[in-house]
């Protein structure tokens, strides 16, 4: 008998719990400012419950202390939607009859003071359920700037650079080419830059950079391309080989000048000992003989004393 009765309650509190019911899955809402949102609200009411049916929509104070904000009310047939000064005339039911199901609302011309948690509520005596639901009002990203920074030198190292000067966070970049980005191309989605290693004629082309945020997106172009002659970027191996041959010819050089003045020297120094070598050249005597040819055909010697 006891658990008969224990089962009974268990059925009648489940029937109970599901007399009334909020269906609406939905509880975030992000929306761009100066645009509208509809907060749903559905619910199923249990087909033998007759009480009237009240709806009503309130602004949850982030301080508990204060009193709650009631935008818009539906009773008794009657809607009531010029209840909170800061919404008026900006929200409405989506629905003409919303005692049939249908309790959403729609707010008009967002603006950033309009964030915060809202409440749909349904009475349908002795049935209550209520939703929170959190909105946020953000800033659309605007339209970026894209640009070169430095110049195009094939072989070296490049930045690309988007920036969007507006927009709630957060905010996330993405870059794209035709043909697709380079392998070596590194992109750093939050602050929208694109780093290209040592670049080179392939590279060049229209680059996109996207900024997309939770209520947007938007979108710049820049075409890369080389402003001057390639220049060749000589590496560190490469300077030092061309220091150490420049070493290696002015000793090459020293040591040549060094070798001629030295064989020099010793050519010179040769000559004059070969010079004090060679006898004395005679000198004639006083008394010089020479011979000369009578006239009868002999020799005779002739002095002069």
């Amino acid at each position: 008998h006891t658990q008969r009765q224990t089962h009974s309650f268990s059925l009648v509190f489940l029937v109970y719990s599901c007399a009334l019911e909020i269906t609406s899955q939905n509880k975030y809402y992000y929306v761009a400012r100066d645009s509208s949102v509809t907060l749903q609200c559905e619910f199923v009411l249990a087909s033998d419950n007759l009480a009237h049916t009240e709806i009503e929509w309130i602004i949850v104070p982030s301080d508990r202390d204060k009193d709650e904000d009631v935008i818009i009310w539906y009773t008794g047939g009657i809607i009531y939607d010029n209840l909170y000064g800061p919404l008026k005339q900006r929200v409405h039911f989506t629905s003409p009859e919303p005692q049939d199901g249908i309790a959403s609302i729609t707010v008009t011309d967002l603006k950033h003071t309009d964030s915060g948690t809202y409440q749909c509520k349904v009475k349908k005596l002795p049935d209550i359920a209520s939703k929170n639901l959190i909105l946020s009002v953000m800033e659309r990203p605007s339209k970026p700037v894209c640009s070169v920074e430095g110049q195009a030198v094939a072989g070296r190292d490049l930045r690309l650079r988007c920036r969007s000067s507006q927009g709630t966070p957060p905010l996330v970049y993405r870059w794209a080419k035709r043909n697709g980005l380079p392998l070596h191309a590194f992109v750093d989605t939050i602050m929208g830059d694109l780093y290209l290693k040592k670049i080179s004629e392939r590279d060049c082309g229209t680059y996109l950079c996207e900024v997309e945020s939770l209520v947007g997106k938007e979108e710049c172009e820049v075409v890369l391309s080389f402003t001057s002659l390639p220049t060749k970027d000589y590496g560190p191996d490469t300077i030092a080989a061309a220091v150490v041959s420049v070493v290696v010819v002015i000793v090459i050089a020293i040591t040549t000048v060094i070798c001629y003045h030295c064989r020099k020297k010793t050519e010179e120094f040769g000559n004059r000992i070969l010079e004090d070598a060679l006898p004395p050249y005679p000198r004639p005597s006083r008394k010089q003989q020479f011979t000369c040819l009578s006239k009868t055909g002999q020799l005779q010697a002739r002095g002069h004393g």
